[in-house]
């Protein structure tokens, strides 16, 4: 079976919003469809980590219509299933694959005129409170990064705390915690960015990493990607190779996979 995203791919939009009430995975509220990417976007077998991910891999498009994920099963293919551990078939299922990301998608709230009127904020930590969703969100980035060669995850603040760890944990890599000014204790290393009014930095250990080290960015979301920017060249002024970044979900409307550049992101939800 090819990885994870051979077969798949998924978006899916939230409305009626303004009541603040998300209907859940194929009801009235929600519009899914799946699509095969092209080969050019799975792994490849190569043991380097530059080129064993893919150059962009994120969510498929929206469509106006209400479209279920295939669950039949052929004979032979439900004897096959029989003899594998169901956490083997969860990795390699890809209609399996397709229920985990919508449950995802499902479990994440999105609400209105949030920090401020016109945003639409996309709210985790109802993700959170969903054990199967949130342990199908790390299972699912374990699954992609699990056996690349990389040995640091770089967790920005705040959101990124929570999915880094488990990720590291689960891939044998350590967690370096990418913070706000004044938050570490220690000797630090700074990068500045740009925001719409002003600039901020975001900081890290001296030490935390060293050069040659092959590093995966996490952060819970995606908006212009200032942030994203500013971890890849902290790391990158230290030596540290960047292999891909991740995110749960992506705001493509504002372009921040474009801000990135030839950098490699991967993201399981994209919200419109």
């Amino acid at each position: 079976m090819n990885s994870l995203t051979d077969n798949l791919a998924f978006r899916i939009s939230k409305v009626n919003i303004v009541s603040g009430k998300n209907k859940r995975y194929l009801t009235s509220g929600n519009f899914v469809t799946t699509m095969k990417l092209p080969n050019s976007s799975s792994f490849s077998s190569s043991s380097s980590s530059s080129s064993s991910l893919s150059s962009s891999s994120s969510a498929a498009k929206l469509v106006r219509r209400r479209t279920y994920a295939p669950t039949g099963f052929s004979a032979e293919r439900d004897q096959k299933q029989k003899q594998q551990p169901s956490s083997l078939m969860a990795a390699s299922d890809p209609d399996a694959k397709v229920d985990r990301i919508a449950g995802i998608a499902s479990a994440i709230r999105v609400i209105p005129n949030f920090p401020k009127p016109g945003v639409m904020f996309q709210d985790i930590t109802t993700l959170l409170l969903d054990p199967k969703a949130f342990k199908d969100t790390i299972d699912l980035l374990v699954e992609r990064y699990r056996g690349k060669g990389i040995s640091v995850v770089a967790g920005i603040e705040a959101r990124g705390f929570i999915f880094g760890p488990p990720i590291a944990l689960a891939i044998g890599a350590k967690f370096v915690p990418m913070r706000k000014p004044n938050k570490l204790p220690g000797e630090v290393i700074s990068e500045e960015y740009s925001l719409e009014y002003g600039t901020d930095k975001i900081e890290m250990h001296v030490g935390a990493v060293q050069a040659g080290e092959c590093a995966l960015v996490v952060d819970d979301l995606i908006a212009t990607g200032g942030t994203l920017c500013a971890a890849i060249r902290l790391l990158e002024r230290v030596g540290v190779h960047v292999v891909e970044c991740a995110c749960i979900i992506e705001l493509p409307d504002l372009k921040g996979r474009e801000r990135l550049g030839d950098k490699p992101l991967f993201v399981l939800v994209s919200s419109v």
